[in-house]
């Protein structure tokens, strides 16, 4: 669809049936939008039929909500989409040895892309979410800068948005708190809405721990792997391990270790099944590199007070970051004070102050 065709009074709002994105509906609905609830199907839960054609409770609670405030609703099937492109994924970079964090790759290739794709059809102009972040102009280039609510900010997993998804993107809760927007549900005289319960973990799991899930999907997966060696770094047999799959860099947990040596994992060599183990200590990096990386501005890289975020919240590293470009996919992070236990595959996130400027992946 054209452009010129879309109407900017209207925006596909993505539902999830939660707190969040029911008073981002109210909101936009209050300021005078055309709102259209979408609900992207994604999963079941672990213990239902892959077949089950009966909708899941958020998305009842959706419709209810789309129906109480009296807009359109939709429901976007996109199960085997999910299964392929995100999960497919999810397996794979545990099976390459490399810890995966499904949202970031999810968000750009299928939840975005869907609603945006539905908002074309319809003629909406804007997609809506109920992301705790801000998306600010500068300079005709869009940022998402964090959220006033610095226990929910989420732009960490959303730095892979493109240009296109952002000048289209509208998130009104990014200028609120999560207080605010629960006392905001009860005044819109929605109080079940504001005592749902928070969404937490990687939404396919339901709570299941991923070397279950790891098992689950590949059922052979401890045939084809197995066991394997722990080794120091010069190479002594420290122990065994259940399959490197099941472990991530920094972890202690789970290694069957002949002796207590207070050691943890460091590298994991996948074409030997072997975990190499070093001190915590050891384990702190002040250069690495990024790969698959993304900036908003490429000019950005030059500025001398970007910080790196290597984990959503809690145990980053303090002070700045150097970023010099590799190639077109790789770059090299020199940082002012040590990461701790950074794993092949981890989002990297980079900032100026509470603008992001892009990301990429740890190698």
């Amino acid at each position: 669809m054209a452009i010129s065709c879309r109407d900017k009074n209207k925006v596909v709002l993505g539902m999830s049936g939660g707190t969040d994105s029911s008073v981002t509906a109210m909101l936009l609905k209050d300021k005078g939008y055309e709102v259209i609830g979408v609900s992207l199907w994604f999963w079941n839960s672990p213990n239902e039929d892959s077949n089950n054609q009966e909708l899941p409770d958020f998305i009842v609670d959706a419709q209810e909500l789309a129906d109480k405030l009296s807009i359109e609703h939709y429901v976007i099937d996109a199960r085997d989409e999910f299964k392929d492109i995100v999960i497919g994924q999810f397996l794979q970079e545990y099976l390459n040895g490399r810890t995966p964090s499904p949202c970031i790759h999810c968000n750009p290739n299928l939840k975005w892309r869907l609603l945006l794709d539905k908002a074309d059809q319809l003629g909406a102009q804007y997609i809506a979410t109920g992301h705790y972040i801000q998306i600010l102009e500068e300079e005709e280039i869009f940022y998402i800068h964090k959220g006033n609510d610095p226990a929910k900010d989420q732009s960490y997993f959303l730095w892979n948005l493109n240009q296109e998804i952002l000048s289209r993107t509208l998130t009104p809760l990014g200028t609120y708190t999560k207080p605010e927007v629960r006392e905001m549900a009860i005044n819109f005289g929605h109080k079940r809405v504001a005592s749902k319960k928070e969404s937490m973990g990687i939404c396919f799991l339901d709570g299941m721990d991923y070397r279950d899930f790891l098992k689950q999907e590949i059922s052979d997966v401890d045939e084809k792997i197995g066991k394997g060696k722990i080794v120091d770094t010069d190479g002594k047999e420290l122990g065994w391990h259940e399959g490197y799959p099941y472990y991530t860099i920094g972890q202690k947990r789970g290694l069957e270790l002949k002796e207590k040596t207070g050691l943890m994992v460091s590298r994991i060599d996948v074409k030997n099944n072997t975990l190499i183990l070093e001190t915590r200590d050891q384990l702190n990096r002040k250069d690495f590199k990024v790969s698959d990386y993304y900036l908003n501005n490429e000019k950005d890289i030059n500025k001398l007070e970007i910080t790196t975020v290597v984990r959503g919240l809690g145990l980053n590293p303090e002070g700045h970051s150097k970023l010099t470009v590799i190639d077109n996919k790789l770059l090299h992070v020199e940082l002012d004070n040590p990461a701790w236990a950074i794993a092949p595959g981890q989002p990297v996130a980079f900032y100026i102050g509470n603008k992001l400027i892009g990301g990429g992946f740890a190698e």
